[in-house]
């Protein structure tokens, strides 16, 4: 893992795979104790995600995500749609235009700008091919979540130079080494996924946690371009792997805390945690 996990990530995980389950508190507790942190740092990191508004209690130390919360997981969770989140892309980019204060980009607003697959294609204007499904209004809802901006400027751009849509379709993407990482994962999953079932609970625990987190990341991070400038299949088998997956480490997960109504399994959520 390349991603730290901390007791505020691993939390939002847990309650990811709720739903909209609420958890008990000994439960976080317990999870916790598993990765490696204490009951009292647990504790305090969920009173501290219910005073950011991340988390609700609904009764007395029972916790849920909020609506906020609920928001950006299921944004997450679309992972799972695969070729479903993408149109035909008609040659369009999809821009957002940041306000000249911005344009040295903070490391907060470059992340939500990222995470759906945009890039600074000229200064202070971020472009992707205008091939994702959801809506340009969806996509400003995400993009303008607390943590990103509210002024930026978003809208469907058309009549760009050949030389400045050539070099962004040849440049600015590192699709060579987004399709090898894709590959060399999708081994790695085989092997853990035949082994799962085999490895002492609490080692299937972490295991299936690290390697579903970072296949999640691979998939979600991965900025879902035309079949023109990438190719589709190492994204494809590698979120084939990964529902297959998720089943895997949705059942061994549920061995250990049957009190959470499980959905999916628990992987790490620092886009959330980050919010």
């Amino acid at each position: 893992m390349t991603r730290k996990i901390t007791q505020k990530s691993l939390l939002l995980s847990l309650f990811h795979a709720a739903g909209n389950t609420s958890i008990p508190i000994k439960t976080l507790v317990a999870a916790g104790e598993i990765f490696g942190f204490a009951g009292s740092t647990v504790r305090v990191t969920v009173i501290r995600l219910v005073r950011s508004g991340t988390l609700e209690s609904d009764t007395r130390g029972m916790y849920r995500l909020s609506g906020r919360g609920r928001k950006i997981s299921r944004f997450i969770g679309t992972w799972k749609e695969g070729e479903q989140r993408l149109k035909p892309w008609d040659g369009t980019w999809l821009c957002c235009l940041l306000p000249q204060k911005a344009y040295r980009t903070p490391g907060r607003i470059r992340r939500f700008l990222n995470m759906t697959g945009f890039q600074e294609g000229l200064p202070s204007l971020w472009v992707r091919p205008n091939n994702l499904a959801m809506g340009i209004e969806r996509l400003g809802s995400i993009l303008s979540h607390p943590g990103g901006r509210d002024d930026m400027v978003q809208f469907v751009g058309y009549g760009f130079e050949d030389r400045i849509t050539e070099r962004w379709t040849r440049s600015l993407w590192p699709v060579d080494i987004l399709m090898d990482t894709q590959n060399r994962f999708l081994q790695k999953i085989n092997k853990s996924a035949s082994r799962l079932d085999k490895m002492p609970l609490e080692n299937a625990l972490v295991e299936s946690f690290l390697v579903g987190s970072e296949a999640i990341h691979l998939l979600f991070s991965d900025p879902l371009l035309p079949h023109d400038i990438m190719d589709p299949g190492p994204r494809q088998a590698l979120t084939r792997a990964m529902i297959a997956y998720d089943r895997i480490g949705k059942r061994v997960w549920s061995r250990r805390f049957e009190e959470i109504n499980m959905d999916r399994s628990p992987a790490h959520l620092q886009l959330v945690a980050g919010a």
